[in-house]
């Protein structure tokens, strides 16, 4: 982790003095940009898949942002993702609530190689960071006997791995583009149930459960997510 780690920092450094440099070159840009968003969304209303069928997406960045030299092809790239749920359910003496956060984040140095006209690949690696947060709340009632019981789970994991691109593009300033990774991430998972028992003519009854876990998995992303990027 600590060698990873460097290697983003000197990225960084080379940008900086990369950029700062640019001053000296009479204006002339000496990068490329690029913000990008997933469309797979997209694509299944267009193409007008069914969405029970619909693959669930197995790379959770919305949206990504690249800066590229232009001379050299080395650059780097972030990418964000965020989610947020919240559902309300009752049946017969049951009442269920639920507020879900989910945020994942990375960011990498790549290089770009220039297959044609139309067509780069490129290949590089990133570090990755992942946050859920669950809320959930399960009241039971009958008469005068009630049992509430309330759930917390939060998930924080890190990690790193390599990845490679394909784009194409589709004008000089639009490209779609598809990317495959492979990341190991470790981390740890806390989960805490309170319940709290009432019946008639009884005094509350409160326990407390925790659980405390530790989390490894490394896993493979494959390229079945498109990004649609602008250049500026």
């Amino acid at each position: 982790m600590k060698k990873i780690t460097l290697i983003f920092l000197l990225a960084l450094s080379f940008q900086y003095c990369s950029a700062q440099s640019a001053n000296d070159n009479q204006g002339k840009e000496l990068f490329d940009h690029y913000i990008g968003v997933q469309i797979n969304g997209l694509i299944r209303q267009v193409l007008n898949f069914n969405n029970s069928s619909a693959t669930t997406s197995g790379n959770p960045y919305l949206l990504t942002y690249d800066m590229i030299s232009k001379k050299s092809g080395w650059g780097f790239r972030v990418g964000i993702g965020y989610s947020s749920s919240k559902n309300f359910g009752t049946s017969v003496n049951n009442e269920n609530t639920g507020n879900n956060n989910d945020l994942q984040a990375r960011i990498g140095v790549e290089k770009i190689f220039k297959l044609s006209k139309k067509w780069n690949a490129g290949a590089g690696i990133d570090l990755v960071y992942n946050y859920f947060n669950n809320n959930s709340t399960n009241n039971q009632y009958y008469h005068y006997d009630t049992s509430i019981t309330s759930t917390k789970t939060l998930v924080s994991s890190y990690g790193g791995g390599t990845f490679g691109i394909l784009t194409y593009s589709i004008t000089n300033k639009i490209l779609v583009g598809t990317e495959c990774s492979f990341y190991y991430v470790t981390g740890n998972k806390n989960a805490i149930a309170d319940n709290t028992t009432t019946n008639q003519g009884m005094s509350p009854i409160i326990s407390e459960t925790k659980q405390n876990s530790g989390i490894s998995q490394a896993g493979i992303n494959l390229p079945i997510v498109f990004y649609l990027s602008v250049k500026f």
